[in-house]
């Protein structure tokens, strides 16, 4: 089955990264083999990725800001503990939001339409507008607003709440 990439709804920054997961069962695979068309692996001191089957994840580079460092342990897109590195001004602390499935603490209850309005306007599920850092992308093609989507969809779900950015004035 082939896996899909939604990598940049709520990237908490201009950095926006790729990933993956070979989960199709709600486990996490750590073989690094899998479903999908030939892997990418992120460099330049970040975590390898396992094969995802998907260019545009690791083109937007959204497992920089949305994935902890031992994603095969945390999960993959499950948000991040730590702020996220970056000179983003003064009072600004940015943490990746969990953008796995999961309905409480990950966008599981967002639909696509809230999905892709964060992803191309900036504008989270109740309307406001997300941490300028975040990439928005509103010439993106439908076909990789679709992959991306499938992407996070085929994700497991992670119950994992990351502390909450700041970046003044939108989240004092």
């Amino acid at each position: 089955m082939r896996l899909f990439a939604f990598a940049c709804v709520l990237a908490l920054t201009t950095a926006v990264g790729g990933c993956g997961s070979e989960s199709q069962n709600g486990s996490l695979s750590s073989s690094g083999e899998g479903a999908g068309d030939a892997g990418t692996t992120m460099t330049g001191g970040l975590q390898s990725f396992p094969p995802t089957g998907n260019s545009y994840v690791d083109a937007r580079r959204c497992p920089a800001c949305h994935q902890g460092s031992d994603p095969q342990q945390t999960g993959y897109m499950a948000g991040t503990d730590t702020p996220i590195p970056g000179d983003f001004g003064s009072d600004v602390e940015l943490y990746g939001p969990n953008l796995t499935p999961d309905p409480t603490t990950g966008i599981g209850s967002w639909n696509d339409d809230q999905i892709t309005n964060a992803i191309m306007n900036g504008i989270d599920d109740q309307g406001e507008r997300l941490c300028p850092q975040m990439s928005h992308f509103p010439d993106m093609q439908q076909d990789e607003l679709q992959s991306i989507l499938g992407y996070l969809h085929s994700l497991a779900a992670v119950s994992h709440q990351p502390p909450a950015s700041h970046c003044p004035p939108l989240k004092p």
